[in-house]
């Protein structure tokens, strides 16, 4: 017989839990807490210690990066399986260093969560989704200066003025934009480069040699 396994299932949304909580039943996976926060799911860990923490990233408050960080310093064996939306390799890799055992796709099948559930309980080993699987591996295989060659040649522009200083302002005055489609090409840019600031979007740039093929004027 299959053993019960015990959850703390995170997440802000009360039908979302509700939704997680029914289908885990059927699988003689039971959630004996539920928190809607970062800082009440290290709450109900304390209390708790479920077998499996299914944590959702995008939490008010303390993010799920950061609860996952928290819970794994006091409790290194805690066994934590993220939930996002997210397959962005940057958000995964994120995940894992900061403790998650396992990383899922709100949008993958039920299927996938309960393999995870049970692979990661079983084997104390790392899960990704098939997605988060292929993106991870992409990244691996792929030559580094081939990153910038995934932007279009408008975000390669904007790219490319952004790390020599200049203000979206500037850069919708340059290309003879508006400023909320420099804003947008920026955002798609700092996820296709999978970087989170303009420091490390810096780095990248100086590791990639781009400031000497600067040609805008």
């Amino acid at each position: 017989m299959t053993k019960e396994v015990t959850v703390l299932l995170v997440d802000d949304h009360i039908a979302v839990r509700e939704g997680y909580r029914l289908l885990l039943a059927q699988f003689d996976i039971t959630v004996i807490a539920e928190a809607d926060s970062g800082e009440q799911a290290f709450n109900e860990y304390q209390q708790h210690k479920p077998d499996i923490v299914l944590m959702d990233l995008s939490l008010n408050g303390m993010n799920g990066l950061d609860s996952i960080a928290r819970i794994i310093l006091h409790h290194p064996d805690a066994r934590i399986i993220a939930l996002s939306m997210h397959d962005n390799s940057n958000f995964v890799t994120r995940a894992i260093d900061n403790g998650a055992m396992g990383y899922v796709l709100k949008s993958n099948p039920s299927a996938t969560l309960i393999k995870a559930i049970r692979h990661v309980h079983r084997h104390a080993q790392t899960f990704l989704c098939p997605e988060v699987a292929t993106a991870i591996a992409m990244e691996k295989i792929m030559p580094e200066n081939n990153k910038i060659a995934r932007l279009t040649p408008r975000e390669h522009a904007i790219f490319l003025l952004l790390i020599e200083g200049k203000t979206r302002n500037e850069i919708a005055h340059t290309l003879s934009l508006s400023t909320g489609t420099v804003s947008n090409n920026k955002a798609r840019i700092m996820q296709k480069l999978a970087v989170d600031n303009m420091v490390d979007l810096l780095k990248l740039s100086l590791d990639y040699k781009a400031l000497k093929h600067n040609h805008i004027k």
